[in-house]
């Protein structure tokens, strides 16, 4: 019998026939909450954030390891890191997987991470097989919406075997830096057509943090607003006062 060592382990393991219509997150269900979201490149800068940062104490702040971050460093150093300063945090791999559904997700669940991200520009038998092979492993599925507009994901939502456990609103950098302004009111078109959590990220401030929770946010997505400040701990103690969380 293949076991998780073997190859065949990670692409033969077929899907249930049966559709399911949603996931419920199983550690996420107190929202609001507040995700940072860690795109520096190097552990060593991280390192000294987490130094400054980690005196705060929330299960309500979400840690992800973005996805710069892993393609330098690897899940095997950062899982570890993250773990040795926020040991009861959520933790997320943001893999951005777009081929593999099943090997990315079991390279995830065996560094010990919460959830793992899936492009939503992926093939359907790839978030189809993402979230099947996450709800297998117990652990979050998400799946983000960088680079679809609302009609074109909405198609391809009907096609999901299985609803993610959160869906990611998500602008973009470049196109943030680029000067295209995002509209939160979109929030509430997404919750219409799918059950799960959804996490809004790009761009947002403290001026403008707002407007995607009173549009009924569950996740609010933090990352060089937090990271490029002259005292993180400092701006991240505001965000969680800004949007009710306790430390």
């Amino acid at each position: 019998m293949c076991d998780s060592s073997c190859p065949e382990f990670f692409y033969t393991n077929c899907l249930t026939n049966s559709v399911m219509n949603s996931s419920q997150p199983r550690l996420l269900n107190s929202p609001p909450y507040l995700q940072l979201a860690i795109d520096i490149p190097e552990i060593v800068t991280v390192r000294k954030l987490f130094d400054q940062i980690s005196v705060i104490s929330t299960t309500q702040l979400l840690i992800e390891i973005g996805t710069p971050l892993l393609k330098n460093e690897g899940l095997r150093s950062l899982v570890p890191l993250c773990r040795e300063f926020f040991p009861s945090n959520y933790l997320i791999a943001d893999l951005k997987t777009l081929d593999v559904g099943k090997l990315e997700v079991n390279l995830g669940a065996k560094s010990g991470v919460d959830a793992c991200v899936v492009s939503g520009l992926a093939p359907i038998a790839t978030i189809n097989n993402f979230i099947a092979e996450c709800k297998r492993l117990q652990i979050d599925s998400w799946v983000d919406t960088l680079g679809i507009p609302f009609n074109d994901f909405e198609k391809k939502m009907k096609t999901f075997e299985i609803f993610p456990d959160v869906l990611i609103i998500h602008r973009g950098i470049d196109e943030e830096l680029s000067g295209r302004k995002s509209t939160w009111d979109i929030i509430n078109k997404y919750k219409a057509q799918t059950p799960s959590l959804v996490a809004v990220a790009g761009g947002i401030t403290l001026d403008t943090v707002q407007e995607p929770l009173h549009n009924g946010s569950d996740i609010i997505i933090i990352g060089r607003a937090i990271y490029q400040a002259e005292k993180p701990s400092v701006e991240l103690k505001k965000f969680l006062t800004s949007i009710q969380i306790e430390f």
